[in-house]
């Protein structure tokens, strides 16, 4: 059994509602992982605008209509996120993370430069 953090499910909460980014850098399975807290509706448009510039537009779809549910505080979405390792992220100009909260070991507000 999960122990859920509701103060980052609140974070999460509030990104998603006011459709704000949050600076902030979580540990899950020993990574850790930075970036920006960014709104779930957000994260799911930059997703299928990307894969419709793509070779597969019609990916786009599955995106589009999971924007259109309801928001969730079950998931965080990370905007420019990067994996630490040592001296080197990964990606190295940071990429779109969507990851379970209650996988979250550990997080900070603030992401790691």
């Amino acid at each position: 059994m999960t122990n859920s953090d509701k103060l980052l499910e609140r974070l999460v909460k509030r990104v998603n509602d006011n459709g704000v980014f949050l600076d902030i850098t979580i540990t899950i399975s020993g990574s850790l992982i930075t970036g920006r807290l960014a709104p779930r509706g957000a994260w799911l448009t930059t997703i299928a605008e990307e894969l419709e510039s793509s070779d597969s537009p019609d990916f786009a779809n599955d995106f589009k209509a999971e924007a259109g549910a309801l928001d969730t505080t079950e998931y965080l979405h990370l905007s420019g996120g990067r994996v630490l390792h040592g001296t080197i992220s990964m990606p190295t100009k940071g990429g779109l993370f969507r990851a379970p909260v209650s996988s979250v070991e550990a997080w900070t507000i603030g992401r790691i430069g």
